[in-house]
């Protein structure tokens, strides 16, 4: 009885934590096909706009960790919160990291002139010509991807990510550095079916995606590629048309590339994190942060560099943190 109910109890210490997803998900490349070679033709052949803003030598040294932050121009708040804390010069520093913003075109003409002069400011926008709407996120993900590997291709490691969610920087560099190889890694969803209700705002048509479920994907609230793994999914792109889910699109592009996705249980995903100076250490992102709760989380994590934390910490962040309402990402 005593051994049952210990394993009962392990079992739902590593369901809860997230230890568990992350030992499942070891089996997903027996379902994938093997990678094939890269091809810069097939890349360089995805028609992704032009761009209008570029961050000349942002990569000159190249990091180890390039972080693309999907943003909207209207976010400028966002946007300096996250420079002002961990997207800032002593994170980066201290984490080998660089932070850039990817935006397309707003609507209207003052927003247009404000992001050329905080892109003049800040030299940390990268900016293409398409419309900056929701459904265009997919093409926003590409565009920066395509940046990556045509700009930075130094650097080891992507992170895309949204532009309301906390990065641990130097907890985040210290782990990538001991990955290897084709890198895949976020917050798993697994047997996603597509919205087929054209009025929701996540509709996926059957002319798009025929299948009832998508193939298990990391939630875009932040993932993680590597170098030579975004090469080979970019390359599966193609023309198009492409699902408005682009991280829904980038797990269908991963498994034509054979690169499966790692589950990591130190990424919040779609879920928000208590609001607590240990879990902001413990985990690598935490999402749905204001600007402010950005500030606070900072100053929460410079404050406790040597506060000792709990070993359940982890179980705690995710069991007392908060999902989105179905239906957002």
């Amino acid at each position: 009885m005593f051994v049952f109910l210990s394993s009962l109890l392990l079992l739902l210490f590593l369901s809860l934590s997230g230890y568990l997803e992350e030992c499942l998900c070891r089996a997903l490349p027996i379902f994938y096909p093997n990678p094939t070679r890269i091809s810069s033709t097939r890349i360089s052949s995805i028609p992704v706009p032009p761009l209008l803003l570029s961050p000349a030598n942002a990569c000159s040294p190249p990091p180890l960790l390039l972080i693309l932050v999907s943003s909207a121009p209207s976010h400028r708040d966002r946007r300096d919160a996250i420079r002002q804390t961990w997207g800032g010069l002593a994170s980066a520093t201290a984490s080998s990291s660089l932070t850039l913003f990817v935006l397309a075109v707003p609507d209207k003409a003052e927003e247009r002139s404000a992001l050329v002069h905080e892109a003049v400011t800040h030299g940390d926008i990268i900016q293409a010509n398409f419309t900056d709407s929701y459904r265009n996120l997919t093409l926003k993900t590409l565009t920066g991807l395509v940046w990556a590997l045509q700009k930075c291709q130094g650097a080891q490691f992507l992170l895309k990510t949204d532009d309301d969610v906390f990065v641990n920087t130097l907890a985040l560099s210290a782990f990538l550095k001991e990955r290897q190889g084709l890198q895949y890694l976020g917050r798993i969803h697994w047997r996603v079916a597509p919205f087929r209700d054209p009025e929701n705002r996540h509709y996926t048509s059957h002319e798009i995606y025929a299948s009832d479920h998508f193939p298990p994907y990391c939630s875009g609230t932040s993932y993680f590629l590597s170098l030579g793994a975004a090469g080979h999914i970019l390359q599966e792109a193609g023309n198009g048309p492409w699902p408005p889910l682009e991280d829904v699109y980038v797990g269908i592009l991963a498994k034509a590339a054979g690169i499966a996705p790692q589950h990591v249980a130190k990424i919040a995903g779609s879920a928000s994190i208590p609001h607590n100076s240990c879990c902001y250490r413990t985990m690598y992102t935490s999402h749905r942060l204001t600007p402010q709760g950005m500030q606070e989380a900072w100053n929460m994590l410079k404050e406790t560099e040597d506060h000792w934390c709990p070993p359940l910490t982890l179980l705690f962040c995710r069991t007392f943190g908060q999902p989105l309402d179905k239906g957002e990402n």
